[in-house]
């Protein structure tokens, strides 16, 4: 016999109780003083034989009562092929497959998701016809492919052969929580649950004990966990790739350090190369200790490409788990922006008006070519190929101009206004309220990036090096707009930057003047390295799109490509998730590429070392098994596992039943023995009686 829940054997301690009572226990009697009556003596002695003998067989009921209690609540099985104990229930099964990345190592005989799958069939072939089975598979998600037991065979085996391999990653919690939601639907049948996995430390990485200890318990459910094999499986990966530039331009150098790792007990060698648009740029042997990691320093040259991104991969030779043995990458490649500047009417031509600084900063180092135009050619200004529009104090001149900034952000380019000379009134969707002129102090005022990992600072400044202070002395205080964020602040209070959203693109707004009449500005070195940065925003925000792992959610394109899409689902419908590793192109409805992401396969799944089976066993309220052999054993002990604390609770409330017949005659005997008084004036009554015809006996 075995427990399911053998702490509950600690409920016997309540045995102790009522043999507690029972010794201390003292029968209250009241001395009546009379003569000698040896006739009434004779009769308490019988009275109180009785009564001993009574309060014994009322403790040993209650003894076993509680026993019985203790038992049930520990749940003992006992092993037995009797139709009458019922051991020959119907049963309702729940087989789960993992059918993660790391269930596609290859070992001498095919795959551990091949095994998998030749075991459940192996189970299912193996239940009676009467017996219901349900198939579950458990990706990046689980998929309940047959959601709820069913005793159609054919649609089960079919199911189960449509299983392919997956780069997924997942923990077994999900599995576990939907199948303690099954074993809790009503049921006669007997409950069996057999997952199939290779037990990779990560799957068991969430606070199972506990779910285990307080959730699974209740559940009454058998349950095996089944590993395909007993290899021990090696396994060499690519950990990741770090590059030192977030984006490139043609000619230079791309440089970046590969960590690679070796998750197995023996050394390895292997070749890495690095390839890019197919051709292989870079390659390099490696050599790897036993357990141990190796980085690698990499340089390549940036190919000339008609390309907005630059893609490839760091792969190795490959080995016996191969999703793991590259990493993709797609890096933004960074061309010459367009910007175009418009000044107020009369103010091109000066040699330090607003127009002067910016076409000076934004063709600083090459970086783009600059347009300056004054505001009234703004309305029949084309816009086709510019990246940015910047107009400095006054430029914007009235409500048509405006609307046209706006449809020019609309379609992905980006708006920029200084805070310096607004239209009045405010034109509608003005990114910020209007508000008074405020003079500063003399001297540089604090900046403080409120959103430091924002598109428009990366690279540039961060916690580490900071935005430096500027030279103003003047700004404007206001508030943004409803859709507004402000995404940085000067003098603690006031906002330096704002961006407002529009279509795909954006309108930022700069508290400070493009000129020298609101303060040096222009003559600081911030003012270069964030006008660029400013008129490259499109281009800076299309970088943090270009990378997510299997299972993730692919980049959401609308605010700079909405037009393009990402490949395609299995049956045609549009994916909403990066389902494999690789580079991925979005494409509009004329073939256009308009941008790249690549999907690598989370590294948790490389190492393939299993969580050690004493451990597991502990912790699980089941068996650890392994292979045919262990699945033979199972099924065998589990077919015979007869739950025993249906009986013990039906013996529990018979024997409650007794005790309470038992105490009920005492009591009668009792009020028997005493002449059938129970009131106090009764027994008063008699006694008197008893008293005179003893009197009248002895006296007369």
């Amino acid at each position: 016999m075995a427990f399911l829940s053998p702490f509950l054997l600690a409920c016997a301690a309540a045995l102790a109780v009522p043999l507690w009572l029972h010794l201390r226990r003292k029968r209250r009697q009241t001395p009546v003083e009379f003569p000698s009556l040896r006739y009434l003596k004779l009769a308490t002695a019988r009275m109180q034989r009785q009564v001993r003998v009574e309060d014994l067989s009322l403790l040993l009921l209650r003894l076993l009562l509680l026993a019985l209690l203790a038992l049930a609540f520990a749940r003992p099985v006992v092993r037995s092929t009797s139709h009458w104990l019922g051991a020959q229930r119907r049963v309702e099964s729940v087989v789960v497959i993992d059918a993660t990345t790391s269930m596609g190592w290859r070992g001498p005989d095919g795959t551990r998701l091949d095994a998998a799958k030749q075991l459940a069939r192996q189970w299912i072939s193996g239940l009676d016809g009467a017996d219901a089975v349900a198939l579950w598979v458990l990706t990046d998600k689980l998929e309940p492919v047959v959601p709820v037991p069913i005793t159609d065979r054919a649609q089960v085996f079919r199911m189960l052969d449509a299983i392919t391999p997956t780069e997924g990653s997942s923990s077994l919690a999900p599995v576990f929580t939907a199948a303690r939601e099954w074993a809790a639907t009503g049921s006669l049948s007997r409950k069996e649950l057999l997952i199939i996995t290779d037990n990779q430390a990560a799957a068991w990485d969430w606070p199972a004990d506990e779910f285990f200890r307080h959730s699974w318990q209740r559940s009454h459910t058998s349950l095996a966990v089944l590993a395909p094999d007993e290899l021990r499986a090696s396994n060499i990966s690519v950990a990741a790739i770090e590059w030192d530039q977030a984006a490139l331009r043609e000619g230079a150098m791309l440089t970046g350090t590969a960590r690679l790792v070796n998750c197995g007990d023996a050394a390895a060698s292997d070749l890495l190369e690095c390839r890019i648009g197919g051709q292989t740029v870079l390659r390099k042997p490696v050599a790897l200790a036993a357990g141990g990691s190796l980085e690698l320093p990499l340089a390549l040259p940036v190919p000339a490409l008609d390309a907005c991104v630059l893609t490839g991969e760091v792969a190795l030779a490959g080995d016996a788990l191969a999703c793991d043995d590259r990493w993709c990458f797609a890096l933004p490649l960074h061309r010459a922006f367009h910007a175009m500047v418009v000044e107020h009417n009369g103010g091109i031509g000066g040699g330090m008006r607003a127009g002067f600084f910016l076409t000076k900063a934004l063709t600083a180092g090459g970086a783009g070519k600059v347009q300056a135009i004054e505001a009234d050619a703004w309305a029949k200004q084309a816009t086709e190929g510019v990246d940015a529009v910047w107009f400095t104090g006054g430029a914007v001149a009235g409500a048509d101009a405006w609307e046209k900034a706006l449809a020019f952000a609309a379609t992905g380019g980006t708006v920029v206004v200084t805070a310096d000379a607004p239209p009045d009134p405010l034109p509608k969707a003005w990114p910020v309220s209007a508000g008074e002129e405020v003079s500063l102090p003399a001297g540089r005022i604090a900046t403080r990036l409120l959103v430091p990992k924002h598109p428009l600072f990366s690279g540039l400044w961060s916690e580490q090096t900071p935005f430096p202070p500027l030279p103003q002395k003047t700004l404007r205080r206001c508030m943004p707009a409803a859709a507004g964020k402000v995404l940085a602040t000067l003098a603690g209070e006031f906002p330096l930057l704002v961006e407002v959203p529009h279509g795909m693109g954006r309108v930022l707004w700069l508290n400070a003047s493009a000129d020298r009449a609101w303060g040096d500005l222009p003559l600081s070195p911030a003012f270069v390295p964030l006008v660029q940065q400013l008129a490259n925003a499109r281009q800076l925000a299309m970088q943090t799109s270009s990378a997510c792992w299997v299972g993730e959610a692919w980049p959401d394109l609308t605010k700079f490509a909405g037009s393009a899409a990402w490949p395609a689902a299995a049956d045609g419908s549009a994916a909403t998730r990066a389902l494999h590793s690789g580079v991925y192109d979005a494409v509009t409805n004329s073939g256009q590429v308009e941008w790249s992401c690549a999907v690598n396969v989370r590294r948790a799944e490389s190492d393939l070392r299993p969580l050690e089976a004493a451990k597991l066993q502990a912790m699980l309220p089941g068996r650890v098994a392994t292979g045919s052999q262990g699945l033979r054993e199972w099924r065998e002990a589990s077919r015979r596992e007869v739950p025993l604390w249906p009986w013990l609770l039906g013996s529990a409330a018979l024997v409650f039943l007794a005790e309470g017949w038992v105490s009920a005659a005492a009591a009668k005997r009792r009020i028997a023995a005493a002449g059938g008084a129970e009131s106090p004036t009764g027994q008063a009554r008699r006694m008197k009686s008893i008293v005179r015809i003893v009197r009248d006996k002895f006296y007369h």
